[in-house]
């Protein structure tokens, strides 16, 4: 199908871009920020989307500045998959350039290389940002499951200046989320200091590639035991979650394949019951939630074996 009518304008800075958003305020015209379009164009083709304005946010330099400080990334939110999965992510004077010389993103937490290696297909890759996807509210969207793990924090921009959100609590639902319709995504940070070992283990659906189910699991050991475990899922629930009773049975355990399984079949509980599941023509509520449970004991064992590598320890021998 073709999109319904829509004006187009192309935002130069972060003011131009909230200059366009009182226009079409004023207007009464309803405006939507895109920037790689990967997931907004299809809707607006399905007509579930029907923007009267396109503001585009491709020139706006601010938004694809970053920075590594030490103990983390600031990456901005025009950062493509691409870029992000390359390391060239901060821009110095226009010119993607490596992370100040530091190490690539992905080589100190592997579970983003994971998410990046089986995310959508190489056009989106090329084009989709890492902004774009936190803003859309997908509930079957790869990078916030892994965000999810990281402990993310969003900074965001309006006219009423900026604020910093843990990513955690910043998704409501099936394409809702904590951000205004005058409000836009700049920066994520995530933090790599002492980030452990992390893994994300997905089930794809074969022709669109967003995951039927995907956890994404970070393990920090200390002392022979599991200091602590954050771990989150997507795919099966109307929004990316943190699986808490998941992480409380982890913390303190010994790092051992029971603990692992009896972590990963509580993934889909939440407060002692079980969360909503999503099911549709492609996979029933129950299929999805017995589909998290054996990519958790997955992701969880590759996230052990990382975290004893890094730490020197012997990989695990047993492996679901």
């Amino acid at each position: 199908m073709f999109p319904a009518d829509f004006a187009y304008a192309r935002a130069r800075s972060l003011d131009d871009a909230f200059d366009l958003f009182d226009e079409a305020a004023a207007a009464g015209e309803e405006a939507k920020l895109i920037a790689g379009g990967q997931s907004l164009l299809p809707m607006m083709k399905l007509r579930l989307a029907t923007p009267q304005v396109l503001i585009d946010l491709a020139d706006v330099a601010e938004l694809k500045r970053g920075q590594w400080t030490g103990s983390g990334h600031t990456i901005g939110a025009l950062t493509t998959y691409r870029q992000l999965g390359r390391g060239r992510y901060v821009y110095r004077d226009g010119t993607p350039a490596p992370v100040n010389g530091a190490a690539r993103l992905v080589d100190q937490i592997p579970a983003l290389g994971d998410a990046l290696a089986v995310l959508a297909d190489p056009q989106v890759r090329a084009r989709g940002t890492i902004g774009g996807a936190v803003a859309h509210g997908d509930p079957a969207a790869d990078l916030p499951a892994v965000l999810l793990a990281l402990d993310a924090e969003l900074a965001i921009a309006s006219r009423r200046g900026e604020r910093a959100a843990a990513l955690d609590g910043f998704l409501h639902g099936i394409y809702a989320t904590d951000l205004a319709e005058d409000e836009i995504i700049t920066h994520v940070r995530v933090r790599t200091a002492g980030a452990g070992g992390s893994a994300y283990e997905k089930f794809p659906h074969p022709a669109s590639h967003l995951p039927l189910a995907g956890v994404c699991a970070v393990i920090r050991l200390r002392d022979g035991l599991i200091e602590r475990a954050e771990v989150a899922v997507t795919g099966i629930s109307p929004c990316p979650y943190r699986a808490r009773e998941a992480e409380r049975l982890l913390s303190g355990a010994p790092p051992a394949p029971d603990a692992l399984a009896a972590a990963a079949a509580r993934v889909t509980r939440q407060d002692g019951e079980e969360v909503s599941l999503l099911g549709d023509q492609h996979a029933s509520g129950p299929y999805r939630a017995h589909l998290a449970e054996v990519l958790a004991r997955r992701a969880l064992a590759t996230a052990l074996d990382r975290a004893r590598a890094a730490t020197g320890e012997h990989a695990t021998e047993e492996r679901p």
